[in-house]
């Protein structure tokens, strides 16, 4: 705690409203003083104190002057003290002083006009008792007089026990009934007034007010309202609607049904944590919820004096606070950032500093007491509780998991922020927000800077893409969780090579509705560029369901337990969205466990087969090493599907697809059978090689020969091999000899 001496424009200059207060309060308090028991620190920051150093002490008076022809009459009783023992000059300064201000303030007489009233208002909202607000009007004159705050300061490195004496002695209360307002009293619980921890420090900070208290208490006309709207401002509405929180949506209605219920009966230590990502809805959520249950709500300490964001201490104390305005006014209060409460140790070995365990700024009693017995219902927000004591999140009476917004959550909130002038279609909107997976303030953000960069001020896609791009980069390093484009118009089943009926398999799969049973889910193994991924994209197309692709780059970390989570919350993701997951090159999920020499590889494979297991929607995983799986792997399965490399008429069907739009001269029929058997001697090739080609073409913007494209093939070919293979020429009426 710091001292604070705020300028109050309410009062004339050097106006002090508690001036013979003040004086009336050092009186007593020196007047109990015993300077024989002082430390030698003690009276020598006394005797330097403004208040009493420049005491002039009085000269004798006449009728206490000795004869001085009378050698036997006793000595005065007062003698002028410019020197001598430091206590001795303590003593006649303190004494000195003291007969001074007896003869100015000669009675203690409460604190008159609107600052009395004002003094009176908190301690009648705050239920104080007369030691209550005896502690709350003396430290509140010890910040308003620069003498005062001098002289308690003076006195060093105090005990709670001796601020209490110090307490009892300027106000004349006893001193346990200041012992206990100082522990346990209502201006200490109701957050206004501060008191140091149990360690031995300076009164100025043993004692303090609320940051914002003064002021308010030397401002004219103050009333409850202006009280709760400094501390407790009131939460704009929500911009958002319940179908933006479909991913929470059971989770939040439960929630709202809770708080109301609370408010219905009054009910105390109700408090409902909403976690996760940051930018994922949950400050929108906790507003959308009072609005529900017909509440005000309130925010803990919004805004410091300065403007900056306030310490968790103070927003902390603003909550404490609410408790006792708001009781019984069928408010809800909300308290942001949780883990601002929460001091963050590294990891063990971790040199970066990583987060580890949390320990609380607060005594972890008094929170948990918090937390049992608060009268008005409390919505936390958390961006992480991860390390947070069991102890402490286990007395939340309700939790909310929010994850990043999925495809249709971020599409919803685009086209929100989309005017009717805007130049962007539905089929614009879903592309947008399938490529990108940044938060909604982000997509917001995007829409206004594409505006601003538009000739016309209206935002097009063109515009928000490249808006969203590098900060995609930014947040995300530029892919992570993006789905993958598919054009269904330019898809053919008949390119692909698999001994299963993948026609009727997608037509089966497209009706097919969660439901008790378990989900459904596919390892399509084959060599590298056969489909497999694209048969995945066509499959939830058919069954009208975004895809959630996920890499292992994008869930391994190399932290011990992070790529679990990552595992864990991919599947709640794709469950909430009810899309269908792409988990490319599994292998290292699905990999043999006997092989595995670290126990964190088995763990991984473990956490993937479980989840796997209980999945409820569908999971597809692709591989290129089905001979490397895990046997258990292969088991929760519900389709195997291989994939295999093209032969000869697929491959020459592909070629007249991909590939034949680029040469100079039409393919004709004749040359459809040479190509046939040559593509088959090239052997190995599959889809991806043809893309491959058709975009080195594309990029080339040049006409080539069949020659040619056989050629590029063939490159394609020798790269995912390790044994060179001798090459494969094509002229019409047979294959050329190398």
């Amino acid at each position: 705690m710091s001292s604070r001496n705020p300028t109050v424009s309410a009062l004339g200059p050097g106006e002090n409203p508690f001036a013979d207060a003040a004086t009336c309060y050092a009186h007593d308090l020196l007047a109990a003083t015993d300077v024989k028991r002082l430390e030698v620190g003690v009276v020598e920051r006394l005797l330097r104190c403004d208040l009493i150093s420049e005491s002039e002490l009085l000269a004798l008076d006449p009728g206490d002057a000795a004869d001085d022809d009378d050698p036997f009459a006793d000595p005065p009783p007062r003698r002028r003290l410019y020197g001598g023992p430091p206590r001795e000059r303590l003593e006649a300064r303190i004494e000195a002083w003291r007969r001074g201000a007896r003869a100015e303030v000669p009675a203690r007489a409460p604190v008159g006009g609107f600052v009395g009233a004002n003094l009176a208002l908190f301690a009648a909202l705050l239920g104080f008792d007369a030691a209550d607000r005896a502690l709350f009007e003396f430290v509140t004159a010890v910040r308003c007089s620069a003498a005062l705050k001098d002289l308690t300061e003076a006195f060093g490195s105090v005990s709670l026990g001796a601020a209490a004496s110090l307490v009892a002695a300027a106000t004349g209360v006893r001193s346990a009934d200041a012992a206990r307002a100082l522990r346990s009293g209502r201006a200490v619980k109701s957050g206004v007034l501060e008191v140091g921890g149990s360690e031995m420090r300076d009164f100025g900070d043993r004692l303090d007010l609320k940051e914002g208290v003064l002021d308010l208490v030397l401002t004219p006309g103050l009333d409850r309202a202006m009280i709760v709207s400094r501390f407790l401002p009131a939460a704009p509405p929500s911009a958002l609607g319940w179908g933006d929180f479909s991913a929470v949506r059971e989770g939040a209605e439960l929630a709202r049904d809770l708080l109301a219920a609370a408010l219905r009966t009054r009910r105390p230590g109700v408090n409902v944590l909403l976690y996760g990502a940051t930018g994922t809805g949950k400050t929108e959520l906790a507003r959308l919820l009072a609005a529900e249950v017909g509440a005000a709500l309130h925010v803990a300490g919004a805004a410091a004096d300065d403007g900056d964001a306030p310490e968790a201490a103070q927003r902390l104390s603003s909550l404490v606070l609410g408790h006792r305005l708001l009781e019984r006014s069928g408010a809800v209060l909300l308290f942001d950032e949780l883990e601002d409460l929460f001091t963050w140790e590294g990891a063990r070995g971790d040199p970066f500093g990583r987060r580890g365990g949390a320990s609380g700024r607060m005594s972890k009693a008094w929170f948990n007491q918090l937390l049992e017995s608060n009268p008005v219902p409390t919505v936390w927000i958390s961006n992480n509780v991860e390390g947070v004591d069991p102890a402490f999140l286990r007395r939340f009476a309700f939790a909310v998991a929010f994850r990043a917004p999925g495809p249709g959550q971020r599409a919803r909130m685009l086209a929100r922020h989309l005017a009717p002038t805007d130049a962007l279609s539905p089929a614009d909107v879903e592309a947008v927000a399938t490529r990108f997976a940044v938060p909604a303030a982000t997509l917001h953000g995007a829409v206004s800077a594409a505006r601003l960069i538009a000739s016309d001020g209206c935002a097009d896609r063109a515009g928000v893409e490249r808006v969203l791009a590098p900060l995609d980069r930014l947040l995300n390093g530029g892919g992570a969780g993006r789905a993958l484009d598919f054009d269904a118009g330019a898809y053919d089943l008949s390119a692909l090579n698999s001994p299963v009926d993948l026609v009727g398999l997608a037509d089966r799969l497209a009706a097919w509705q969660p439901g008790a049973r378990a989900g459904v889910t596919l390892c399509l193994h084959g060599p590298p560029g056969t489909g497999k991924s694209e048969y995945v994209k066509y499959l939830a197309h058919r069954m009208g369901r975004r895809v959630i692709h996920r890499r292992v780059s994008d869930l391994q970390s190399k932290w011990v337990g992070e790529t679990e989570k990552a595992i864990a919350e991919a599947f709640l993701e794709a469950e909430e969205e009810g899309a269908v997951l792409l988990f490319d090159e599994a292998d290292s999920f699905l990999r043999d466990r006997r092989g595995a020499s670290r126990g964190w590889e088995v763990t991984q494979v473990n956490e993937f087969l479980q989840r796997l297991e209980c999945a409820r929607g569908v999971v597809a995983c692709t591989t290129n090493l089905a001979h490397d799986l895990d046997e258990a792997a292969l088991r929760r399965f519900v389709f195997k599907i291989p994939f295999g490399f093209l032969d000869g008429e697929r491959a020459a069907a592909l070629f007249a697809r991909a590939l034949a739009p680029h040469l100079a001269a039409p393919l004709g029929d004749d040359e459809r059978e040479v190509l046939v058997a040559t593509l088959a001697r090239v052997g190995d090739l599959a889809p991806g090689d043809f893309a491959a080609v058709a975009r080195r073409l594309g990029a080339l913007g040049a006409r080539v020969t069949v020659a040619s494209c056989v050629a590029e093939l063939q490159l394609e070919v020798r790269a995912k091999q390790r044994a060179p293979r001798a090459p494969v020429g094509f002229a019409l009426g047979g294959p050329s000899r190398a």
